[in-house]
């Protein structure tokens, strides 16, 4: 069997597959009035409103210091510049 052959085959049975499928489907569709479908939802249960009030919520004034604090973190200019001047104790290897 050559590729040609094996594409012929898969395609008529996938040609197959589909034809049985929208049969299927055709035989199973039962005819629904158009006066029938809305666009209604309904619920089983009973759902009660409520309203509720609006309250504004109390503005949060900013703390003096910084919002986020690291543990000695520094930019990557300052790294490099502490690296040159051999202020860094390496205890792990750097992976870039």
């Amino acid at each position: 069997m050559n590729w040609i052959h094996f594409f012929i085959w898969v395609a008529g049975i996938y040609t197959l597959y589909y034809l049985a499928v929208i049969l299927i489907d055709l035989a199973g569709t039962k005819n629904v009035p158009a006066g029938a479908l809305t666009n209604e939802l309904t619920f089983s249960e009973e759902i009660s409103t409520q309203k509720l009030e609006h309250r504004p919520e109390e503005t949060q004034q900013p703390a003096d210091g910084p919002a986020v604090i690291a543990s000695g973190g520094v930019p990557i200019k300052e790294l490099f510049s502490l690296a040159r001047q051999q202020l860094i104790v390496y205890t792990k290897s750097v992976s870039y």
